[in-house]
C-alpha cells in the first residue's frame, strides 16, 4: 500500500512538473515561434520534466474534483503567462524601435512575418529579433530561465500563485521598458537619418538641378545600414541589464503571491 502511494505521488508531482514545463515551452516568445516545432516542444518538455522531477519536492495539492484540478492548473497557466508576458516587454521594445528605423530607411514596404505575433513588421525588426535570440543563447540565459522553474515549484507550488493588486501594478510599471528600450537603442540612428534628411533638403536647396528624391533612396539606406551595423556594438552593452532586471522581476513574482 505503501509502495502504490509513492508512485501516485511521483506520478502526480510529474504531471504537475511536465505541465508547468510544457507551458514555458509553449508560451514564452523564444520557443514558441513556428521554427520550432510542437512535436520539439513536446519532447523537450517531457526530457526536462524526467530529469528535474526525482529533485523536486513540494506539497502536492490534495485535488478531489475535476474543478479544483482546473483550477490548479490555471494557477500555473497565469504564473507561466507572466513569465512570458514580462520577458515579450523586452522583445516589443526592440521590434518597435526597429519598425520606426525601418521606416525611416526606407524598408517600410518589405515587411516580413513576425514569428511570434503573425504581424508583419519591417526587415530591421526581424534581424534586431534574431539577433537579440542569438544574445539570449549565448549568453545562456535559458539556463536561468530552466532554473526558475525549477525554483519557484519550492516557492510556488501547483495552485499557490494568485492574481493580486500589487502584482498588477507590478507588471503595469513594466511595460515601460517598452518605449525605454526602443528609444535607448535605436535613439541614436533615428538622430542621424533625422540629420541625414536635413542635409539632403539642404542639398536640394543649394543645387536644385540634383533629384535629391532620386538620389536619397539608396543614399539612406547605405548609410543607414552602415551606422546601423556600427550600433549592434552596443546591442549587448544596452540589452544585458534589461535582462538581469528580468531575472530579478521573476525573483520577486516568487515573493509577490
Amino acid at each position: 500500500m505503501d509502495f502504490t502511494k509513492f508512485i501516485e505521488t511521483h506520478v502526480i508531482t510529474f504531471f504537475f512538473v511536465f505541465y508547468r514545463t510544457i507551458l514555458l515551452f509553449f508560451l514564452f516568445p523564444v520557443f514558441s515561434g513556428p521554427f520550432c516545432p510542437w512535436q520539439i516542444k513536446a519532447i523537450l518538455s517531457l526530457i526536462f520534466a524526467l530529469a528535474i522531477t526525482p529533485a523536486i519536492h513540494f506539497n502536492v495539492p490534495h485535488i478531489t474534483s475535476l474543478y479544483q484540478l482546473l483550477l490548479v492548473m490555471f494557477s500555473d497557466f497565469l504564473l507561466i503567462f507572466l513569465v512570458s508576458l514580462l520577458f515579450r516587454f523586452i522583445l516589443a521594445g526592440l521590434q518597435v524601435g526597429g519598425e520606426l528605423v525601418g521606416y525611416q530607411m526606407g524598408f517600410g514596404i518589405s515587411q516580413t512575418i513576425d514569428p511570434i505575433s503573425g504581424f508583419s513588421l519591417p526587415i530591421i525588426s526581424q534581424f534586431v529579433y534574431l539577433v537579440f535570440l542569438l544574445f539570449f543563447f549565448s549568453l545562456n540565459f535559458h539556463h536561468y530561465l530552466l532554473y526558475f522553474i525549477w525554483l519557484s515549484f519550492k516557492k510556488l507550488p501547483p495552485g499557490s500563485f494568485l492574481i493580486s493588486g500589487k502584482l498588477g501594478l507590478f507588471v503595469i510599471k513594466k511595460s515601460e521598458m517598452i518605449f525605454e528600450l526602443g528609444i535607448k537603442f535605436l535613439a541614436p540612428l533615428m538622430v542621424f537619418m533625422m540629420l541625414l534628411y536635413v542635409a539632403l533638403g539642404v542639398i536640394g536647396r543649394l543645387i536644385p538641378q540634383m533629384n535629391v528624391l532620386f538620389v536619397s533612396f539608396p543614399l539612406t539606406i547605405g548609410l543607414g545600414l552602415m551606422f546601423f551595423g556600427l550600433m549592434l556594438v552596443l546591442l549587448p552593452k544596452i540589452i544585458y541589464p534589461y535582462f538581469l532586471d528580468y531575472f530579478r522581476s521573476l525573483a520577486l513574482i516568487l515573493h509577490l503571491k
